[in-house]
């Protein structure tokens, strides 16, 4: 019976320690942090296609690309205040979304888009469009790209003044996420 009991608990810890190294979310729900190897970072321009099943059960595939680029942002006129760090320097990301032909609608937003710091914060975007906004802007809160067609659109976040992110990254719930280097200045 010790024999057993020993190896019985020996597999269960196993299987834990097995369960516990993936992804996921930890014991309070929170996103455990993915490695961010450099082999994985796309260049920007370049597209990562992805394919899923949403929630009502159909097909949905595009291709996803971080375009471009730029900081400090030029055409950015909002007030300081719109920002949530002291000394914001404003930067723009220009993403595009293919969706498939073969997919029904895709829906795209800003949430999902980040820029990853050297020190691993996370800067998420303002989530604004309009006036002051560099046109054209990506929509904020989620529109549908129709099979065969595309949406390219521009992001702004504020970016904490003399830093730059080394990633960009695109993390949509149940699918790996996708990072495109940050070119230096």
């Amino acid at each position: 019976m010790r024999i057993r009991t020993t190896v019985t608990a020996a597999l269960l810890l196993a299987a834990t320690a097995t369960a516990c190294a993936g992804g996921g979310a930890d014991a309070t729900g929170a996103k455990a942090s993915r490695p961010s190897a450099a082999a994985e970072a796309l260049t920007l321009g370049s597209g990562r296609h992805w394919k899923d099943i949403d929630g009502d059960g159909s097909y949905i595939s595009a291709t996803t690309t971080a375009v471009s680029y730029t900081q400090p942002a030029r055409g950015v006129n909002l007030p300081r205040y719109l920002a949530d760090i002291p000394d914001p320097e404003w930067a723009v990301l220009e993403v595009k979304t293919c969706a498939d032909a073969a997919s029904t609608n895709v829906i795209v937003a800003q949430s999902p888009w980040t820029l990853r710091l050297k020190d691993g914060t996370e800067v998420k975007p303002l989530g604004l469009g309009g006036h002051g906004i560099p046109a054209p802007t990506y929509p904020v809160s989620g529109e549908a790209v129709r099979p065969g067609d595309c949406l390219r659109g521009k992001i702004t976040f504020s970016v904490p003044k003399g830093s730059r992110p080394e990633r960009i990254v695109y993390d949509v719930r149940r699918r790996p996420a996708v990072t495109w280097s940050v070119p230096r200045a």
